[in-house]
């Protein structure tokens, strides 16, 4: 799949643990170095009921990344206390659906 990110287009792959060593210990990630994003497929000892809800959040996370990376956000997070970048991505990817629909009812969107 194939997502546009400011411009920029962003090849999103899904991969298991197995396939991908960086899904040891992530979820999923961003390599901004070749504009690719990487979600981990369930595992066999995953106990997530709804995976499909947990992968769609991890999609928005690493999507949300992408567009701070383009958008020059990411450098100015470098230079920060640790974990802040990874705070308000949480956030976005959490809170959008939220917003969305709130922004639909309101008429704003």
């Amino acid at each position: 799949m194939t997502i546009n990110v400011l411009g920029t287009e962003y090849e999103i792959f899904f991969k298991t643990s197995e396939e991908d060593k960086f899904l040891m210990d992530n979820a999923g990630y961003i390599d901004r170095s070749v504009k690719k994003i990487v979600i981990a497929q369930k595992d066999s000892d995953c106990e997530l009921e709804d995976f499909e809800a947990y992968k769609k959040t991890v999609m928005r996370h690493e999507i949300t990344h992408a567009f701070m990376e383009e958008s020059g956000l990411s450098v100015n997070f470098e230079h920060k206390t640790i974990g802040i970048d990874e705070t308000m991505v949480d956030w976005i990817a959490i809170q959008f659906p939220k917003l969305k629909k709130t922004f639909e009812e309101a008429g704003c969107l």
